[in-house]
């Protein structure tokens, strides 16, 4: 059975500005998934990206910044429909960029090792991506111009509050837990990622692509949801009730993307 990835986000409006996390969370992904692969899967990871198979994070932000590829920010967004299914218009979409790379994988007999490398980069990049619930898109849902507000350190009780756009949802979603840890090594995250879900791995990365849809689009309109129901806010408090929340999403795009490439290197 093929298995993709499908994944979270929101908006990105009119910004150049896209990638996962924080390189800490992304080296963090990509250890828990390799230690997830199985042995042949875990040994062409490494002949194609190296040894160190935790470096190719952040390598599609890097190509973009260096205009080495035609690659976009569009690449980044998950854009799903007010029914939380697949709604990409064109190619400037993360799960259509996974899938044209998954075909290079799964046919790499065809290409050389050069193109094959970077399409495991490509997937691997853009799993992440899509687990990053600033980087999904839900049709008829927009941040962009609305009075949204996110607490700040001290805006647990009617506190300061910074108006949400674009930037300060991702900068949510990307780092403000990573500040909370800023001792933590991406091995550590690691560790945390299997002691707290280490459990739910069978369970997460079970289904198939539209199932894995839909239960993004599901954990990322939850987080509207939130705002909704709080007067537009997310304040503090709020954001450290979904520190739980935010490691799941870690978990899931781990086990994901190495279930993803045990099938599609197999």
């Amino acid at each position: 059975m093929k298995r993709v990835i499908l994944f979270i986000a929101v908006v990105l409006v009119g910004t150049g500005v896209a990638s996962a996390w924080s390189r800490v969370y992304d080296k963090a992904v990509l250890e828990v998934a390799y230690q997830s692969m199985d042995e042949k899967t875990q040994q062409l990871v490494v002949k194609y990206v190296g040894e160190d198979y935790t470096k190719p994070a952040g390598h599609l932000a890097w190509h973009r910044k260096n205009g080495r590829m035609l690659e976009t920010a569009g690449w980044h967004t998950l854009h799903l429909d007010a029914n939380l299914q697949p709604a990409a218009k064109d190619e400037n979409d993360a799960l259509v960029q996974t899938e044209k790379a998954l075909q290079i994988i799964r046919n790499r007999k065809s290409y050389d090792n050069e193109e094959v490398a970077m399409a495991i980069r490509i997937v691997m990049n853009l799993v992440i991506d899509m687990h990053n619930l600033s980087n999904v898109k839900i049709e008829g849902i927009e941040l962009s111009g609305t009075d949204f507000k996110v607490g700040t350190s001290k805006g647990t009780s009617g506190g300061r509050t910074a108006k949400i756009t674009p930037y300060s949802w991702k900068s949510l979603w990307t780092s403000r837990y990573n500040t909370y840890h800023g001792a933590y090594s991406p091995q550590m995250y690691a560790e945390d990622i299997k002691i707290m879900f280490g459990n739910k791995r069978e369970e997460f990365s079970r289904g198939s692509l539209n199932d894995w849809v839909h239960d993004i689009g599901l954990y990322t309109k939850q987080a509207y949801d939130v705002l909704e129901q709080n007067n537009r806010q997310f304040l503090h408090k709020t954001i450290q009730e979904h520190e739980e929340f935010h490691m799941s999403c870690l978990a899931r795009a781990s086990y994901r993307l190495a279930a993803l490439l045990n099938e599609t290197l197999k």
